[in-house]
């Protein structure tokens, strides 16, 4: 596998995740104006104070610091609501401006992967299909596996008889479907839980899927983009 397009890969992923609550938070702060009020009242820069106090009383660049506080000041409550008023309008246009950016990154993004797509339109869709029934199925089936163990565990004990056999998958396999699904130019799985089945009774690829944590079966490349929600189902669980 190529472990240097995985390890950027992923930090971007996480990068990005975790830049969704601050940008939200700042847009809202934005869109609100309050913050901007008390940040820019409080610049002390001779072209945007005098870009404020255009036309308005004379102490107004020099009390502007006091206008978002509401104190008593020299200047006519009507200047200073007049210059609050244009700075909570270019606030929300800095807020709206910030959200048509993020809207149009995205997008762009999404398109870019979506032309970097190393499947077809139509097979990605049936992929997302399937990841998503394989995930519910897949939590229906331990439902039911547990409630059957846990039934034929309490009847052993109260019984006092030796349980019935129940068969149950071992740790190892459990933990071969736990790992991160890695895409494989050569060979087609939808999912890791897809790629242990077709291996695992295999006795010629027995030896390979053994290895499969630290070398690659085929040509790997780093996950495209487009392939995220294959591993989403398995984070839910």
């Amino acid at each position: 596998m190529n472990l240097r397009a995985q390890s950027v890969e992923r930090p971007k992923r996480i990068t990005t995740t975790a830049l969704v609550a601050p940008v939200s938070w700042i847009a809202v702060a934005l869109l609100n104006g309050n913050y901007f009020e008390c940040a820019m009242t409080g610049i002390n820069v001779t072209v945007f104070t005098n870009h404020l106090c255009d036309g308005k009383s004379p102490q107004c660049q020099d009390e502007l610091d006091k206008f978002p506080c509401g104190r008593a000041t020299h200047v006519p409550q009507s200047d200073s609501n007049d210059v609050l008023a244009t700075i909570r309008a270019e606030s929300q246009v800095l807020g709206w401006l910030l959200i048509a950016s993020i809207m149009v990154f995205n997008l762009l993004l999404i398109c870019v992967a979506r032309c970097n797509s190393p499947v077809s339109y139509l097979q990605l869709k049936f992929w997302r299909v399937y990841a998503q029934w394989e995930s519910d199925l897949l939590e229906s089936n331990m439902a039911d596996h547990a409630e059957k163990l846990a039934e034929r565990n309490l009847k052993s004990f109260f019984q006092q008889m030796p349980p019935e056999p129940v068969t149950t998958p071992p740790n190892q396999a459990w933990e071969k479907i736990s790992s991160l699904y890695r895409f494989s130019t050569r060979d087609q799985y939808y999912s890791i839980l897809h790629k242990y089945v077709e291996k695992c009774h295999d006795p010629a690829e027995a030896r390979d899927h053994r290895m499969s944590s630290v070398r690659s079966d085929g040509p790997d490349t780093a996950n495209p983009s487009v392939l995220a929600f294959v591993d989403e189902g398995k984070m839910m669980l």
